[in-house]
């Protein structure tokens, strides 16, 4: 296939299995919801995050290495394959040995054995990560979405079935492990036919990859501790319980760009990269894929600040109504922080990790900050406190980091992010007066009935005013930029 053939298909095979794995695990919470505790979600957001930044180290930022260099060689992909066997056993035995460290700090004894169950994660992970890797380098979406939505799937049934039987949260332990373990035993089944590491290490030829993999996972560990302060914080200030009610809002409300941003991301890095030294070309890509992933993006999260409550009682039911609240400010903090997911893309295109590491370095610094000063508000001040954050760091985030990597200027870049926004607002503002003046009284009809009008005005509005976004619909506009661009290549 061309390049404008891969992209496509990647974008339907990346889509096809986000939609899938976000319901499934929507699913799976709305489920689980029902049968337990805020505690036990609490101590599993705890648990995940622990499991979470220590596979950041197993991996060393060595995958965004591999798709970034071009031609990588085959004793090189051995070194690093074994590199990550050795990462990941010596983390099952930090983080085996540091659980009760990690329990004493939120004074919770109960986190000790699932913090032990999920380490086991790193042992299985580190023989199929590097091939689930290779599989993306090569665009091959179909692959990793057929291995995605078996092994999630599979998760989901042992999690649900766990639970109907009473085992607590270790049914959220369980579906982990599941899941973890098809995918990575079936990606190196598969890798296995077509890449056997050499019984070899030879860390000079691996070095650079190295160096470059080292600010990637500096960049990402800082983003990822930017990202779980509020669990850390919460879970320690405020307890299980309110960190119960918090998870389950931002569950919900993560869902949304957890779907939309991975059907573009995950193909535009390997993209970006082919037309990593065509600076215009770059800047025209990563333009259109914000305002295609506002355009998504910003309705769905409005609609979600409208109809927070029958969406709480529709999935979780009536114990969890006091989370609505938190699940509307966190709609506005999630809808902002959308925007700035495809950066992480442009930095590695370029080869700039080093520029993502220092930008997460600062923000290390405030944003804990910012949750701890919020905390004496309780959850909802926390929520405030990150939805202020995220609008004052709008603009140094276009200068810093955007303009320096594709040089789009202020009216380039937030002309995207303002469209969408505003015609997103509109949309969902005569959608409400419509429902609003029809005098539905059963909620969820008039949810169904707030969510299709509003729809409706929002497509007539793309078709005035954002004439990018229809042409994708209309004429695969995306697509044919970057096919154009592949017959240059050639």
């Amino acid at each position: 296939m061309n390049l404008k053939q891969k992209t496509l298909n990647g974008v339907k095979w990346t889509g096809l299995s986000s939609i899938i794995i976000a319901l499934l695990q929507l699913a799976q919470v709305s489920i689980l919801a029902r049968y337990l505790a805020p505690s036990d979600f609490g101590l599993m957001a705890i648990v995940s995050v622990v499991i979470g930044f220590s596979a950041l180290f197993m991996d060393m930022g060595i995958s965004s290495a591999i798709i970034h260099k071009q031609d990588i060689t085959k004793n090189q992909l051995s070194s690093l394959y074994w590199l990550n066997i050795f990462s990941g056993t010596a983390l099952f035995i930090i983080v085996y040995l540091s659980a009760s460290l990690i329990a004493n700090y939120y004074n919770e004894l109960r986190i000790v054995p699932l913090i032990k169950l999920l380490a086991i994660t790193f042992l299985i992970s580190a023989v199929g990560n590097q091939y689930r890797i290779l599989n993306q380098k090569k665009l091959r979406f179909n692959r990793l979405a057929k291995v995605e939505i078996f092994s999630t799937l599979a998760g989901f049934i042992v999690a649900v079935l766990c639970a109907v039987n009473n085992y607590g949260v270790h049914s959220l332990i369980y579906g982990t492990l599941t899941n973890v373990s098809l995918s990575n035993i079936i990606f190196m089944l598969l890798g296995l036919k077509e890449h056997k590491p050499n019984l070899c290490y030879k860390h000079s030829e691996i070095k650079s990859l190295i160096s470059f993999g080292f600010f990637q996972m500096g960049e990402k560990s800082i983003n990822y501790f930017n990202s779980q302060f509020d669990v850390i914080l919460i879970g320690k200030l405020l307890g299980t319980e309110a960190l119960g009610v918090y998870n389950i809002a931002k569950t919900l409300v993560m869902k949304p760009a957890q779907i939309i941003n991975p059907i573009i991301t995950k193909v535009t890095f390997p993209i970006m990269s082919t037309v990593q030294s065509d600076t215009k070309k770059l800047k025209s890509i990563y333009l259109k894929t914000i305002n295609y992933l506002c355009s998504v993006n910003f309705p769905i999260y409005i609609a979600m600040v409208v109809l927070a409550e029958p969406l709480v009682l529709i999935f979780f039911g009536d114990t969890w109504t006091q989370s609505a609240i938190i699940m509307q400010i966190l709609a506005i903090y999630f809808m902002l922080r959308s925007t700035g997911n495809p950066i992480g893309s442009l930095q590695l295109a370029k080869g700039r990790a080093d520029l993502g590491f220092y930008w997460n370095l600062g923000l290390f610094i405030i944003i804990p900050l910012s949750i701890y000063l919020g905390s004496f508000k309780g959850l909802i001040g926390v929520t405030i406190a990150l939805v202020s954050l995220q609008l004052f760091l709008s603009i140094p985030n276009w200068y810093f980091m955007v303009k320096r990597l594709c040089g789009a200027s202020f009216k380039e870049y937030f002309n995207e992010i303002l469209i969408p926004l505003v015609t997103a607002i509109v949309s969902s503002i005569l959608g409400y007066v419509i429902f609003w003046s029809s005098l539905i009284e059963n909620v969820y009809i008039s949810s169904v009935f707030f969510l299709i009008t509003s729809s409706v005005i929002y497509l007539f509005l793309i078709k005035k005013y954002n004439k990018n976004l229809w042409s994708l619909l209309t004429s695969q506009y995306y697509g044919n930029l970057l096919n154009n661009n592949g017959r240059k290549r050639k």
